[in-house]
C-alpha cells in the first residue's frame, strides 16, 4: 500500500488543487492520498473563508482519501513551523511514503540541494537574517541576500547568471538562489525539504532525489519529497488569464460572490458553496475586530509578551497603539514596520485573540525549538480509505482521534491542552462565522469526522 501526503489549506479549494491531487496520485502511483489541512484559521494569520468541515468535504469530493487537521499552534505559525509541524505529524503516522507539494519551477533538486545546507547552518542563517530584516529588507530578499552571502564567503556560489544548474552544492548559482526565494510557494517547498532533512538526516540525504515510483513501501520509513510545477498564476496573484482554468486561492476568494468563479473550481466544490450559502464575501479578519479590541483592552496592563511570537518590543508597540485601534487589518497596518512583516503581525494578533501562548517546548531559540505534535485529529475520510485508517491505527506513534470525547483518555495532560486549544480556536471562529453565514453553530467537541462514499 503506497500513500502520498499533501499539506494544504484549501482556502478555497480550486482547480489547481484538484490537478495536484490527480497528478500526485498518478505520478507517485499512490493508492491513497492523505491531506494534512489547516483548521479554521490559516497560516497568513486570517480566518479560513469557511469552516474546516466544509473544506474537508471539498477535498474528499475531489480525490482526497483522508483529511487530518494540522493543530492550530502550527497552522498559525511561520512557514518554518507550519511545515515542521506538518512533517512531524506525517512522520509519526508511519504510513506515508511521499510528500507532494507545488513549486514554481517543478525542479525538486532546487529544494533538496539547498535544504541540508540551510539546516546545517541554521543558527548562522537566522542571525544574519535577523540583521537584514532589521535593516528594512523584506523577508524573501533578506533570505536571498543571507544565503548568497554565506555561500559566497565559503566559495560555494557561482555568480554567473547564465549558470542555472543546481546539483552538488558547489554548483549553486546566484540565479538559482534568486529563483528559490522569489515566491511563497518556493519558500514553503524549501521548508518542507528542510523539515524532511531534520526528520531523517543522512537517510534522507542519501535518497532524496529518488523518483516516487522507485520508492519501496518499506524503504526505511522515510518520507520522500515530490514536487509538481504550479499551474496558472502566482500565490498572491489576483489576475485571471484567458484560456486557463487555474487561478490562485487569493483570486478565488476575491470572486466568491461572482458567477466567474464557477470556471475555476471543480463542480462538486461549486455545489458545496451553493448548498452552504458560501457564494458571498468570505469571513475575514475584520469580522473579528470587536473580539480582538476587547482582548487587547482587557490585557493592556500586563502586556502581550507571553503570546506566541510576540517579543517584548512588539508587545510594547501593541500597547502604545491600542488607543488608535480601528479594525483588525487597520491595526496590522499600524504595527507593521521595516523589520516586522504584516503577516507576522496578523499572526501575533490572532495568537492574542485565540489565547495561543508560547508553550514550553517553543521557548528555545528559534533554530533550536523542538516540535510536539501528539495526536492526529481526523476531519474526514472516504469509505474506501478503511485500509489506510487501519494501517494508521496499527502503526502510528500518536493517537488517531475520531471522537473528541475520547481524547482526554488517550492523551497526556500536555497533549490534551494542545487539543483544547484547537477546540477553543474553532469555537471563536464559530462565534463569528455561524451568525455571519446564518447557520447553526458547529460544536467542535461533538463533531464526528466527515464520511463520504
Amino acid at each position: 500500500m503506497r500513500t502520498t501526503a499533501i499539506i494544504a489549506e484549501y482556502n478555497p479549494f480550486h482547480n489547481g488543487h484538484q490537478f495536484q491531487i490527480e497528478q500526485t496520485r498518478r505520478q507517485t502511483e499512490a493508492d491513497f492520498i492523505l491531506i494534512v489541512m489547516s483548521g479554521d484559521f490559516v497560516q497568513r494569520g486570517a480566518p479560513a473563508f469557511c469552516d474546516k468541515y466544509t473544506r474537508t468535504k471539498m477535498a474528499l469530493s475531489c480525490g482526497a482519501d483522508v483529511v487530518i487537521e494540522l493543530p492550530s499552534l502550527y497552522a498559525l505559525s511561520s512557514a518554518e513551523f507550519f511545515a515542521g509541524g506538518a512533517i512531524d505529524l506525517l512522520k509519526q503516522l508511519q504510513v506515508i511514503q511521499t510528500l507532494s507539494f507545488g513549486s514554481e519551477s517543478g525542479d525538486l533538486s532546487l529544494f533538496t540541494d539547498c535544504a541540508p545546507f540551510l539546516l546545517q547552518n541554521n543558527a548562522l542563517v537566522h542571525a544574519r537574517l535577523k540583521d537584514r530584516l532589521k535593516s528594512g529588507c523584506p523577508y524573501p530578499a533578506a533570505m536571498e541576500y543571507t544565503v548568497t552571502e554565506i555561500l559566497s564567503e565559503r566559495g560555494l556560489l557561482s555568480f554567473d547568471l547564465s549558470d542555472t544548474r543546481i546539483g552538488p552544492l558547489s554548483s549553486l548559482s546566484s540565479a538559482k538562489i534568486h529563483e528559490l526565494f522569489s515566491s511563497p510557494n518556493n519558500i514553503l517547498a524549501l521548508e518542507y525539504c528542510k523539515a524532511l532533512y531534520a526528520a531523517y538526516g543522512c537517510a534522507y540525504e542519501n535518497a532524496r532525489n529518488q523518483r516516487p515510483e522507485s520508492i519501496r513501501q518499506d524503504s526505511e520509513n522515510i518520507i520522500y519529497p515530490f514536487t509538481l510545477k504550479r499551474q496558472g498564476n502566482g500565490y498572491h496573484s489576483l489576475s485571471f488569464e484567458d484560456g486557463t482554468a487555474f487561478i490562485s486561492a487569493s483570486a478565488a476568494r476575491s470572486i466568491l460572490d461572482s458567477a466567474a468563479l464557477q470556471k475555476y473550481i471543480p463542480g462538486t466544490v461549486y455545489d458545496l458553496l451553493v448548498q452552504n450559502n458560501l457564494l458571498t464575501p468570505p469571513v475575514t479578519e475584520n469580522h473579528f475586530s470587536t473580539l480582538l479590541h476587547y482582548k487587547l483592552l482587557s490585557e493592556q496592563e500586563r502586556g502581550f509578551a507571553g503570546y506566541l511570537d510576540c517579543d517584548p518590543d512588539l508587545s510594547d508597540k501593541i500597547c502604545k497603539c491600542i488607543p488608535d485601534f480601528s479594525s483588525f487589518t487597520g491595526f496590522c497596518g499600524l504595527l507593521k514596520s521595516k523589520d516586522i512583516t504584516y503577516a507576522r503581525v496578523s499572526r501575533v494578533l490572532m495568537h492574542i485573540l485565540l489565547n495561543i501562548k508560547t508553550p514550553d517546548f517553543f521557548k528555545a531559540p528559534l533554530h533550536q525549538r523542538k516540535l510536539f505534535v501528539p495526536y492526529a485529529r481526523l476531519l474526514g475520510f472516504r469509505q474506501g480509505a478503511a485500509p489506510l485508517l487501519h494501517a494508521i491505527k496499527k502503526s502510528s506513534a500518536i493517537p488517531l482521534l475520531s471522537k473528541p470525547a475520547d481524547a482526554r483518555f488517550l492523551l497526556s495532560k500536555e497533549a490534551y491542552s494542545l487539543l483544547k486549544q484547537d477546540f477553543f480556536c474553532s469555537s471563536v471562529y464559530e462565534s463569528v462565522a455561524a451568525p455571519y453565514r446564518d447557520r447553526p453553530f458547529i460544536n467542535e467537541r461533538k463533531q464526528s469526522p466527515i464520511v463520504m462514499p
